[in-house]
């Protein structure tokens, strides 16, 4: 009996795929150097992603906000501390979308750091130092080694301007 091999298809993360929503087979690569997590394609590229008009950052193993575009710390109202304290997002506040605030070490983020799936399609509130809140539609994926391992996770994510949440304005 033949059996085929399927090549792996490169899903590594093109501008276009992030712009279209098209995430069924994306996969984000990277490594630890000095103990600090580098990323390769799209996300080493600063000017690439601060092109991309949806927001984008960038986790390492521990939770530690590393990298972030321009997009993103305008949804925060925000320039967050890179490579400090910052865990789990760079938002003020994070809400649940019942308005209950979310805690940064509870977030989607920290779950796909845990166990290595991914979060798609979910809400979340941002809110603002000055009080403004955004709901975001956020799309959430590992980001792995070269042995398959899971180093960090990138989290893409936009204004959800399709539901409706009490006390919320858009």
């Amino acid at each position: 009996m033949a059996t085929s091999t399927v090549l792996p298809v490169d899903t590594q993360a093109t501008r276009e795929m992030i712009l279209e929503g098209d995430f069924e087979n994306i996969e984000f690569r990277g490594e630890i150097q000095s103990g600090h997590l580098v990323v390769e394609g799209i996300l080493a590229d600063q000017s690439a992603i601060d092109d991309i008009p949806v927001g984008i950052y960038v986790l390492e193993k521990d939770g530690t906000l590393i990298k972030c575009n321009q997009t993103a710390i305008a949804a925060w109202g925000r320039s967050p501390a890179l490579g400090a304290s910052e865990k789990y997002c760079g938002a003020h506040i994070l809400r649940y979308p019942s308005g209950e605030v979310m805690p940064h070490e509870h977030a989607p983020p920290s779950v796909v750091i845990k166990n290595g799936g991914t979060v798609r399609n979910a809400d979340a509130i941002c809110e603002q130092p000055g009080g403004q809140r955004l709901l975001a539609l956020a799309n959430i994926f590992p980001i792995r080694d070269h042995k398959d391992e899971v180093i960090g996770a990138v989290n893409i994510f936009r204004h959800n301007t399709s539901k409706t949440v009490p006390g919320l304005s858009v």
